[in-house]
């Protein structure tokens, strides 16, 4: 069971510290996906943004150092639950074509149901994570090394299913115009 909760500890810290970095290199584009979603006022969307990226921060910290202790599971889950709601309630809204804000690897062009999706899979990975933090034993260096490698190895897949998909996106809409314009030629004739 140690092996299986370390690897889901890395995986989530993985996960937040790219999108951490990700948010620190891009700062005003995501303060302007912010804005985007329209549920605070444009003032608001600066400060709380750096305080969302303090939160990932420490809760990244705190995953890499004491685990799934209560400031991460409190931290992620207040955070998930935010972002969650924020995605939720824009789709409810209709308002698909603005990017997510989620930045790294899970960032995303558009807001579709299947980020609610992940993010709640995600919230009852924090909760499992923290519920059994207590009863998992500690392991020597090298296995948490193994651990570490594997949950990295999950995110290049998911980084790397990303790619493909998007590249297949482009493809396909590349050849529904490269139709449209050969049948609007024939319509010409």
């Amino acid at each position: 069971m140690s092996v299986f909760y370390f690897i889901g500890v890395y995986l989530l810290g993985i996960i937040f510290a790219g999108a951490w970095l990700d948010k620190v290199r891009k700062q005003t584009a995501h303060v302007q996906q912010m804005k985007a979603y329209r549920l605070l006022p444009p003032s608001f969307a600066g400060p709380m943004f750096y305080l969302f990226l303090l939160i990932e921060l420490v809760c990244t910290v705190h995953l890499f150092i004491w685990n799934m202790s209560v400031v991460p599971a409190f931290g992620l889950t207040a955070l998930l639950c935010i972002y969650t709601g924020a995605v939720t309630f824009n789709l409810l809204r209709g308002h698909h074509d603005i990017s997510c804000g989620c930045g790294g690897l899970l960032e995303n062009d558009r807001l579709h149901w299947g980020i609610v999706i992940r993010n709640l899979l995600m919230l009852a990975l924090v909760v499992g994570l923290f519920y059994v933090h207590p009863y998992v034993d500690t392991m020597p260096w090298h296995l948490n090394i193994i651990c570490f490698l594997i949950a990295a190895a999950v995110c290049f897949i998911i980084a790397l299913s990303q790619e493909i998909m998007l590249f297949k996106r482009k493809w396909i809409n590349q050849f529904d115009i490269e139709n449209e314009s050969m049948i609007e030629g024939e319509k010409m004739k």
